[in-house]
């Protein structure tokens, strides 16, 4: 096989691959856990997690209900 038709099958194959991620990125719809949410930190571990999964308890949001009944960390 020649370096020409190396070449050309390189090229047939890449654009083969393109098209085919193409194609398969558009069926591929948005789901609502995909969106973006508002995220919290911890009062306590400072970790951060979407609000809708966060407890909040005079205006600070807290991971787990033992991180809210340790109540918020001092100092770092």
């Amino acid at each position: 096989m020649g370096l020409p038709r190396l070449i050309l099958l390189a090229i047939v194959i890449g654009g083969g691959i393109w098209l085919w991620r193409r194609f398969n990125s558009r069926k591929i719809t948005p789901t609502q856990s995909m969106q973006s949410q508002s995220m919290v930190r911890c009062a306590h571990c400072h970790v951060h997690l979407p609000q809708n999964r966060a407890i909040q308890k005079n205006q600070q949001w807290y991971c787990s209900v033992e991180h809210l009944q340790h109540g918020p960390q001092t100092g770092d």
